[in-house]
């Protein structure tokens, strides 16, 4: 994979058209670009794309569109660093992105999305944001 392939998912945010299954092949993407050394990727870059995954699929929840194998706030399938998780889920909470955020014992992120077009106009920004500073990109 190039860097132009890349841009396949850089469209497809900037037309509001990325799904949490599209973030398992932007990380190959990315895995395979740190290895030919056009970028720097580090474990952090790789447990905040999977704490984006988890965001996008309580989305994908919450209108109905999410795969059959995900459950509401199971952050333990796709999330290894919880700290950048509760760390992202604060800010988002403290700018009112989500709103009545619950943590359980269990494993699980229990929020409610006020306004789903701010929420993913949100995670979009974060995410293409995150991928102009992995690529260089102003």
């Amino acid at each position: 994979m190039s860097i132009q392939e890349i841009d396949i998912y850089i469209e497809k945010i900037e037309r509001n058209d990325l799904r949490s299954s599209d973030i398992p092949l932007i990380l190959k993407a990315l895995r395979q670009d740190a290895k030919s050394g056009q970028i720097e990727l580090s474990k952090d870059d790789i447990h905040l794309f999977q704490v984006y995954t988890f965001l996008f699929q309580q989305m994908e929840l919450a209108n109905r569109s999410a795969s059959s194998d995900v459950h509401a706030g199971d952050w333990r399938q796709t999330v290894d660093d919880l700290s950048l998780l509760k760390q992202l889920m604060d800010e988002m909470e403290q700018r009112k992105v989500i709103t009545n955020v619950a943590w359980n014992a269990g494993g699980m992120a229990i929020f409610d999305i006020p306004d789903e077009i701010i929420y993913k106009n949100h995670l979009y920004y974060m995410m293409l944001a995150h991928l102009n500073k992995l690529y260089g990109r102003k």
